[in-house]
């Protein structure tokens, strides 16, 4: 084997140990790896042959991690924690292993705060002991300005252990953090615990209400978003009531969680409480908030309502396609971002038409987030004139049937047409699993190379990656496989 390029030479040295056995020429071929990273792949994977004796394996460790110390920069040594913590996970069971892991969590510890300490944590907090959860929490909690991405991982992690008693001890350091970081701390344990059917006593929503007038609004808003029981609801309802804009805009997020939760009642409730301070505000917030206040209303079948809130102008485009009556409707929300620059343009209408026909092939409705147009009808039409795609034919039906519309951003992170979540390569804390969502999900889909816009992916906590192995797509190709993902929900 005269393979020089390192990552070449390192899968061929695993590759021919897996087909023929260990050999001390495998081992020295990997010794002479020029690059630290490479070579500790190389000599882990080694290690993992059930043909090795424990004593051996175990003087290895050492060498292995001398070769991943080797890299200075902490993004890469970040990747090869995760690529090691794998590997070592096929060896036996043993001292060697644990060793092995013990100085991965070591490394992770010395790994500057930032990205690449979240990175290393998300990649052995499934690896590790459960005996090693609270310290690498505490890693976490130490990450300063990423500290809730970088202890979700870990924190899923305890709760999947069903141990209480840990839970309670890492509780402490979720309520000393600043009142914004013990709500998203909290915010996250709630969801953890009810998807684990682990309840709490006190829950952790409860143990977050104290802070929530000193949390920032979006962190307070996306808890109220993430609220999945009606006793939820009704305990941030009370703690956030109020006459002033931010009050009323969770009202109005709470009462679409009251309406999914299958408390009708308390929905309508917080409504006609939010309607009854709106008209305070000034006059363009009014209006916006008047919007969802409206649709809020029409989901309850109270149409009259609706209607006195905010006129809902029909359609005036012709069709003669019936309007997706061979078609479920699914519920789930197709957000596209507009992050071009300047007015409509084609890459706008190209993108709308391609949408039509996979929403209409998959019972999908589409948000136009931040779109630079308020008239919907005139765009549609004119994406009708100007597009040449298939699927522009459906769009006449979904604009009749209500399942086209443009939001903000900030609407649409509100929950009003679905739990939020942003897609992205690149999901921050890892990617969420989407069958754990009850109810509608607002997929945020970015148009153009850039993907969604960092403001946005900052203040959406719940973030999907598509490939499992962190692919970038091409837009079209995006919304048609996710559209496959939340039909099969």
């Amino acid at each position: 084997m005269s393979e020089r390029h390192d990552p070449s030479a390192c899968r061929r040295i695993l590759r021919e140990g897996r087909e023929s056995g260990l050999s001390r020429e495998l081992f020295d071929l990997a010794q002479d790896l020029q690059d630290g990273i490479y070579r500790a792949e190389a000599l882990c994977g080694l290690c993992a042959s059930g043909d090795m004796r424990e004593d051996d394996r175990a003087e290895w460790v050492p060498i292995i991690v001398e070769s991943m110390l080797e890299e200075e920069r902490a993004w890469r040594l970040a990747e090869s924690i995760a690529i090691i913590a794998k590997s070592v996970g096929n060896w036996p069971g043993g001292r060697a292993r644990k060793a092995l892991m013990n100085d991965l969590v070591g490394m992770t510890g010395g790994l500057p705060a930032g990205e690449a300490r979240v990175d290393a944590l998300k990649a052995i907090a499934n690896r590790v002991s459960e005996q090693k959860l609270p310290e690498l929490f505490h890693l976490a909690v130490e990450n300063h300005g990423m500290e809730a991405k970088a202890a979700r991982p870990i924190m899923k992690a305890i709760v999947a252990t069903g141990n209480r008693e840990m839970i309670s001890e890492i509780i402490p350091l979720l309520t000393e953090a600043t009142p914004d970081l013990a709500v998203k701390f909290l915010d996250n344990l709630h969801r953890l615990t009810l998807q684990a059917n682990l309840p709490l006593e006190p829950s952790a929503l409860q143990l977050a209400l104290p802070f929530l007038g000193s949390a920032e609004f979006e962190t307070v808003r996306t808890m109220c978003s993430h609220a999945t029981r009606s006793e939820d609801v009704r305990m941030l309802a009370e703690t956030l009531a109020g006459a002033d804009e931010k009050s009323v805009r969770f009202v109005v997020t709470l009462a679409g969680r009251a309406d999914r939760a299958g408390d009708e009642e308390f929905a309508r409730e917080l409504l006609e409480n939010a309607a009854q301070y709106v008209e305070s505000l000034d006059a363009q917030t009014a209006m916006r908030i008047k919007k969802n206040l409206a649709k809020g209303f029409e989901r309850l079948g109270d149409s009259e309502r609706a209607e006195g809130l905010a006129p809902v102008q029909t359609p005036t485009i012709l069709t003669t396609q019936p309007a997706s009556g061979d078609v479920e409707r699914r519920g789930h929300t197709m957000a596209l971002v507009g992050t071009y620059d300047g007015a409509i343009a084609t890459p706008h209408l190209r993108a709308l038409a391609r949408a039509s026909g996979i929403a209409w092939g998959f019972g999908l409705d589409i948000a136009l987030i931040d779109w630079p147009t308020e008239d919907l009808e005139g765009l549609c039409q004119r994406t009708q004139t100007e597009s040449g795609t298939a699927g522009v034919n459906h769009l006449p039906s979904l604009l009749a049937s209500g399942r086209i519309q443009l939001l903000s951003v900030e609407d649409a992170l509100s929950g009003a047409i679905g739990h939020p979540i942003a897609t992205t390569h690149q999901p921050k804390g890892g990617s969420v699993d989407l069958t754990t969502y009850d109810g509608e999900i607002c997929m945020f889909i970015g148009l153009g190379r850039q993907g969604l816009p960092q403001k946005l992916l900052d203040n959406c906590p719940d973030q999907f990656e598509l490939t499992g192995i962190g692919a970038s797509l091409e837009t079209a190709v995006a919304m048609g496989a996710i559209a496959q993902r939340l039909t099969n929900l």
